[in-house]
């Protein structure tokens, strides 16, 4: 075999040989670029890491402050509410019972319904910081009385509003009380309404979210006895839930209402307020527990969205008494933050 060795071919060998020597580098740069590359994109990830856990470590911290602030708030009303009560029986003792007393009794406690208003505590004496403090609660009249017994089964159907929403209830002939709530929470549990009874006998109806707004418009109601007397429809309006104030404030309106009847009622109250101050240091108590877990790194990313959705309920919720809120928040926030950074 006879092999070319012509100039022209011994050239074309040569760039031939050049171009694979050529090529070798060019693979070992590609293979540097993607490991430069890789260790690029972990330490991003690395850092974002970081910064995920330093800023889900401060939303914390944000939420647990809001939160200790309107249970702070919140229990300096209610001790300020006692503390007042506590005076009241004390001068209605000294002063007795007239007239002029009992005008002065009813201008003090619409004054203490102020400042529960603006003091972060709701119509039940509980604080608004709670979760069941966000329900809307409305009472219905006392001139349809759907829970004592009656001679005759009957039935009785509810449309509420324009909610959509209606309820049909069977009552039973000579049913207790106690089944006819029984009948009725059931009956409204399938619309996500919980019912219960007032100190007063009346029935009370609690709902949140869209469910409220079934509340929010008059009823019609038919029936088929004596409750609600058979024909046309009738509307019937709910009314805003009882305040724990009402019955001290009723009793100022009655001429001859005697001490005694002040200093239960007052007493009635203090309890309530006992047991308020008991939820209220029951969540704090929660919140306590719930800060040690923040202080635990690093965060889940669904407790980092748990957090932020939180966060962004309480942003989007001002309420008029948020300026002594915020100061409170101030100050919880300067302890919360020295604890923070000393536990690193």
């Amino acid at each position: 075999m006879q092999i070319d060795t012509s100039p022209a071919v011994i050239e074309s060998q040569r760039k031939s040989d050049g171009r694979v020597v050529m090529s070798a580098p060019s693979a070992a740069s590609q293979v540097a670029e993607r490991d430069s590359g890789s260790t690029s994109v972990r330490v991003t990830k690395q850092a974002s890491s970081s910064q995920h856990a330093v800023l889900s470590r401060w939303v914390s911290l944000a939420s647990i402050a809001k939160s200790m602030s309107q249970s702070e708030h919140s229990t300096r009303t209610l001790q300020q509410l006692s503390r007042q009560l506590k005076s009241l029986d004390t001068q209605i003792e000294q002063t007795g019972s007239s007239p002029d007393s009992g005008k002065k009794v009813n201008q003090l406690v619409a004054a203490m319904k102020r400042q529960l208003q603006q003091g972060g505590v709701n119509n039940r004496l509980q604080s608004q910081e709670q979760p069941t403090s966000t329900k809307l609660t409305k009472a219905l009249t006392n001139k349809v009385d759907l829970l004592s017994p009656k001679a005759m089964d009957e039935t009785v159907s509810i449309v509420m509003g324009r909610s959509g929403k209606a309820v049909s209830l069977a009552l039973p002939a000579g049913a207790s009380r106690r089944d006819n709530l029984q009948t009725i929470s059931q009956a409204f549990a399938g619309q996500n309404i919980d019912v219960s009874v007032s100190d007063r006998s009346e029935l009370l109806f609690h709902a949140n979210g869209d469910s409220s707004a079934a509340l929010k418009e008059p009823w019609l109601m038919m029936g088929t006895g004596v409750r609600v007397a058979a024909g046309n429809p009738v509307a019937i309006s709910l009314n805003d839930e009882p305040h724990a104030l009402d019955d001290l404030q009723q009793l100022s309106q009655q001429s001859d209402t005697r001490y005694e009847a002040y200093s239960q009622e007052i007493a009635k109250l203090q309890r309530s307020i006992k047991s308020a101050l008991e939820g209220i240091e029951q969540r704090r108590q929660q919140i306590l527990m719930r800060l040690q877990q923040v202080q635990r790194p690093p965060l889940s990313e669904e407790h980092l969205t748990e957090i932020d959705g939180e966060v962004q309920k309480l942003m989007q919720q001002p309420t008029h008494h948020a300026v002594p809120i915020i100061i409170a928040q101030a100050n919880i926030t300067r302890n919360l933050v020295s604890f923070s950074l000393s536990s690193r």
